[in-house]
């Protein structure tokens, strides 16, 4: 079925289930993985360079606390709406990415770019030397007006990440090795709506999207 995206990579990483929405947008950020695994930081190094394509595109990572071990990753979504014609010209998206539609769809998109730089950001934390036996991730976005919104965390486990066939995930790795994934009741509502208004306005130009059901994602609400 017509896709989306533009893949560069012949095997994408996949999310996990509980925030599958977007798969059909799966960005491929993921090409620094193996040199963050070889270049061995002590933890805790920063998670994500300020050189990185996902720093260009609005996303900020830190350390909450460090023992013991939070990291918080935000989604600046002006920044991040700013670079889309950026990301449709590199190949990541193509043009039925159009305006309409990212003004239509704005935190299915950003749950897009979490999906995808999750697991590379786990893997560099847990490659660190001396990193924590645990650690706990929080995904948040900013919106136009400056207002912090939560999307999803969960807690991973050293033992756990080091169970993963990190040179070729597979569908379903980072569900099996999050625990505790909670997504916040109205970020989840929200791309719940946008996932059918993408479907519906793929549809309207005559291409198949192949979403997944959102009644049918399985997940844990926060409170």
């Amino acid at each position: 079925m017509p896709s989306l995206t533009r893949p560069t990579h012949s095997e994408c990483p996949v999310p996990p289930r509980w925030t599958l929405h977007g798969a059909v947008l799966a960005l491929t950020l993921m090409g620094g993985m193996g040199a963050a695994h070889a270049a061995s930081a002590t933890y805790p190094a920063p998670i994500m360079g300020t050189e990185t394509t996902a720093h260009a595109w609005g996303i900020e990572t830190r350390f909450a606390q460090t023992a013991p071990c939070v990291v918080e990753m935000t989604i600046n979504q002006s920044t991040f709406m700013a670079h889309m014609p950026e990301m449709i010209q590199a190949g990541l998206f193509n043009t039925q990415v159009t305006p309409a539609l990212q003004k239509q769809a704005p935190r299915y998109l950003m749950n897009t770019l979490q999906m995808d730089v999750t697991p590379g950001f786990v893997h560099t934390l847990f490659t660190q030397r001396g990193a924590p036996a645990r650690c706990h991730f929080a995904w948040s976005y900013t919106d136009l007006n400056g207002t912090r919104h939560p999307m999803v965390n969960f807690d991973v486990t050293r033992q756990a990440h080091d169970r993963i066939d990190w040179a070729h995930l597979r569908f379903g790795d980072m569900m099996m090795i999050a625990q505790n994934p909670v997504v916040d009741r109205e970020f989840d509502a929200q791309v719940n709506q946008e996932t059918i208004d993408v479907t519906i306005a793929l549809s309207k130009s005559g291409i198949s999207a192949d979403l997944p059901s959102p009644t049918t994602t399985a997940r844990t609400h926060s409170p």
